[in-house]
This record gives structure tokens, C-alpha cells and sequence, in this order.
């Protein structure tokens, strides 16, 4: 999501006049999303509590007919849906702007295939090499759950290197970080690391 959020910001071609609005939206979106996220987790964790570890999607949706009754099944296949095409859009697309950014190759959606052939390339194969994943027979359940504690102790990592280039202004000039939002900004990738270590050690015995 971070190397999503930079790169579609420089491909929308916002230059500098535009960075007070596009500094809101990203602010405010990102407020808004943990907002949505808290309680997404809250509804989650009063829902299956009592019937958690789960293991298959068919437990997750029946641990919802105390709420949705008898249409649990298609709420949490359409929630699932819609879960799926972001993650299936945004994960593929973050991970081609940084690898075409890194090797100076034109990285943009509007581009024709012929114009961004590695970009559109590393897209389509993403989509490819996860649809695929998805279809192999397994625990898909254990499989999300495994990969949001990597990503939990991969964020950490690269909020510290995004931090300490936004707080350049030898690189960002007036727009880099101001004094304050740099305590903020450091606070949160403090607390957000240590929960994320938290994380870890809670699930380690459930990963070994």
C-alpha cells in the first residue's frame, strides 16, 4: 500500500501545485480507511470469538448467522468478493511501480502494453501466479493469516525507510515533513512495529 499510494499519486501526474489537495486525500483516506478497518476488526472479533480458531471460509460465514441469519453465506462471499478484487488490484499493481520505478522503465496504467511492456508484464503475471495460488488445494484461511503477520513485520521496516525520505528536504525540499508531523509520523511506526512484534510472538507457536 505505501509503494501504491507514491506511485499512483505520481502516475495520476499531480506536480507541485497539487500537493496541498493530494497531501488531504492521502491524509484523510488514510484516516478514514483505519477508521473503517477498527471496526471491521471489532465487528469481526465480536462475531467469531466464541467460534475462532477458524480454519475454512464456510466456518467464517456460518460464524456470522447469529448477525446476517439466513443470507450469511452470500454477505460474507460478497464481502470476500470485494475484499479480493482491491487486494487483486492494488497488491500486483504496488509491487510492478516499484520494480519498474527501481529499474527506470515507464510504470503507468495509461500506458498501451507496447509503451510499459515490463509494468503491464509484471501486472499480468501477479494476477497470473495469484489466481493460480488461490486455486492449489489448501488451507487459504491459514494461508491470508500467514500473510498478514509477514506483512506486519515487513511494514515496519519500510515505513522507516519511506519516514526517513520524507523527512529529507534535501530530497523533498519544502515539502518534506515538518517537525511535527515527524513526532507524529514516529510514534506511529514505533507503536505500529511493536504490535506487529506482539503479532508475531502470539501466532509463533500456531507458525512452528
Amino acid at each position: 500500500m505505501q509503494f501504491y499510494v507514491a506511485s499512483a499519486v505520481a502516475d495520476r501526474g499531480g506536480g507541485p501545485g497539487a500537493y496541498r489537495a493530494t497531501r488531504l486525500d492521502t491524509i484523510s483516506g488514510a484516516i478514514f480507511a483505519d477508521i473503517v478497518s477498527i471496526f471491521i476488526i471489532v465487528a469481526t472479533a465480536a462475531a467469531v470469538h466464541v467460534r475462532a480458531p477458524l480454519a475454512t471460509a464456510s466456518q467464517a460465514a456460518h460464524a456470522l448467522k447469529p448477525v446476517a441469519g439466513a443470507f450469511a453465506s452470500e454477505l460474507f462471499a460478497i464481502g470476500l468478493l470485494g475484499a479480493s478484487a482491491l487486494a487483486a488490484a492494488v497488491v500486483p499493481l504496488s509491487t510492478a511501480y516499484a520494480i519498474g520505478e527501481a529499474i527506470g522503465t515507464e510504470s503507468s496504467v495509461s500506458r498501451r502494453f507496447s509503451e510499459a511492456r515490463l509494468f503491464l508484464g509484471l501486472f499480468t503475471l501477479e494476477i497470473i501466479i495469484g489466481a493460480g495460488l488461490a486455486l492449489v488445494p489448501g488451507n487459504l484461511i491459514s494461508l491470508l493469516v500467514n500473510a498478514q503477520i509477514l506483512n506486519g513485520i515487513i511494514t515496519p521496516i519500510l515505513l522507516v525507510f519511506i519516514l526517513t525520505l520524507a523527512n529529507r528536504k534535501t530530497v523533498l525540499g519544502k515539502a518534506a515533513n515538518s517537525r511535527g508531523f515527524r513526532i507524529v509520523a514516529t510514534i506511529s511506526v514505533i507503536v505500529i512495529a511493536i504490535m506487529a512484534a506482539g503479532a508475531l510472538i502470539t501466532d509463533l507457536p500456531s507458525l512452528v
